[in-house]
């Protein structure tokens, strides 16, 4: 579970931007944040070596390499120098603070490579920070997903859908993409969401680019080699406790389990792919759970239908709640222990990545929860301002895609 906080939290994002608070803030006000502590602290060494973990692909020397100290949130001190010949860098005369957090990072190829978080110790006052640099590949066939965990929640008239995805990528290259987002974004994964379905929260805000249109999210953090990358996503989709069909395609290979914690109990779901397992208690939630050991395709979907009685409860959170599943509880508790949790100003972009699911999966997907919406209607199930108010959406996207004017 280490490895996987660690990959998540400790992201080549992080580093990024706190590098921008550096540059924003400016060192010399940095270094007066604290200056009792600064002035007063024992002075030591930080050395490392940029190494490059891509086979037949040496480390450039005189790679400039930046120390971040940081406290609470907060750069108060960072410093510069380059490599030698080999790689390797060295930070003299370093204030070691007691339970203050040391990190190095280096610019390569325009990404940003850092080393582990390490916290200080006064006792010791020599810091080894090495940090590890790839090259870049684009190429979707590295990757895999090698779990899904989903809970869903049936709440008043919705579904809320928290859900945890961990990817591999298998190469030895940092995967991301060429395409430029701004403020040292570049594209990443993809992850695509069942048609109808509406973001309302994210583990990160500024990591991640959203388009409603194609019910999807572009993650902008790169996939280190040997690393489970980590997604976390909250989304909604309308529910009137008639049968609610969940197509949620998948756009990388996906060869692991696939986990579904439903509450409340009395839901019920059918799924081909996900056989009911047995009940959970997570916090003080009882959850049907459904699993199975998933071989998927790239363009495959996880496909379940939800039905029966909504908890009676007010709008859903935008947040991860108490009740997540313990890899989300796992990862946000990382999060709150390391405290490097960045507030940035969050910019509207939109993206579209070469791996996005075509045009004619989703018209597919939205045609078919367009039908069963219909076939609940004309049975008598679903009253006529419900099944409007459910249909119109998917309508207005599926004509937007077979171009079909407006009425």
């Amino acid at each position: 579970m280490r490895s996987v906080i660690r990959s998540s939290v400790i992201s080549l994002m992080w580093v990024a931007i706190l590098f921008t608070m550096v540059l924003s803030i400016g060192a010399q006000d940095l270094q007066t944040a604290t200056p009792d502590l600064l002035a007063t602290a024992p002075r030591g060494t930080v050395v490392g070596k940029v190494t490059n973990g891509t086979a037949a692909s040496p480390a450039p020397s005189n790679i400039s390499v930046t120390l971040l100290i940081t406290r609470e949130n907060k750069t108060v001190q960072s410093l510069e120098t380059v490599t030698g010949a080999d790689g390797s860098y060295q930070f003299n005369d370093v204030p070691i603070v007691t339970g203050y957090a040391y990190v190095t990072a280096a610019l390569y190829r325009d990404r940003i490579f850092n080393s582990p978080f390490l916290i200080g110790d006064a006792a010791n006052t020599t810091l080894t920070l090495p940090i590890s640099i790839y090259e870049l590949t684009e190429d979707p066939s590295v990757l895999s997903i090698s779990s899904s965990e989903a809970q869903v929640s049936a709440q008043g008239s919705t579904l809320e859908v928290r859900q945890v995805i961990h990817f591999n990528n298998s190469s030895d290259r940092l995967y991301t993409t060429s395409t430029d987002l701004g403020d040292g974004r570049f594209g990443s994964v993809l992850i695509s969401l069942p048609p109808g379905a509406q973001v309302v929260s994210l583990d990160n805000q500024t990591r991640y680019i959203e388009s409603p249109a194609d019910f999807s999210v572009l993650d902008t953090s790169p996939i280190l080699p040997g690393n489970v990358h980590v997604v976390i996503i909250a989304y909604i989709i309308p529910y009137d406790s008639n049968a609610a069909l969940i197509e949620q395609p998948i756009n990388y290979p996906f060869n692991g389990k696939a986990q579904l914690l439903v509450a409340p109990t009395t839901l019920i779901v059918k799924s081909d792919q996900l056989p009911p397992i047995d009940e959970q208690t997570i916090g003080d939630k009882q959850y049907k759970n459904y699993e199975a050991a998933l071989q998927l395709k790239a363009g495959d979907v996880i496909r379940y239908e939800v039905s029966g009685a909504a908890a009676n409860s007010s709008a859903p959170s935008a947040t991860v709640s108490e009740g997540s599943s313990n890899a989300v509880l796992a990862i946000l508790t990382g999060l709150i222990v390391l405290g490097i949790v960045a507030t940035v100003i969050a910019m509207v972009l939109r993206g579209r990545q070469n791996q996005a699911p075509r045009p004619e999966q989703v018209i597919d997907a939205l045609s078919r929860q367009i039908a069963l919406l219909d076939q609940k209607h004309v049975a008598g199930e679903l009253p006529h301002d419900l099944w409007h108010q459910q249909r119109r959406p998917l309508q207005a996207r599926l004509d937007e895609l077979q171009g079909t004017p407006p009425n």
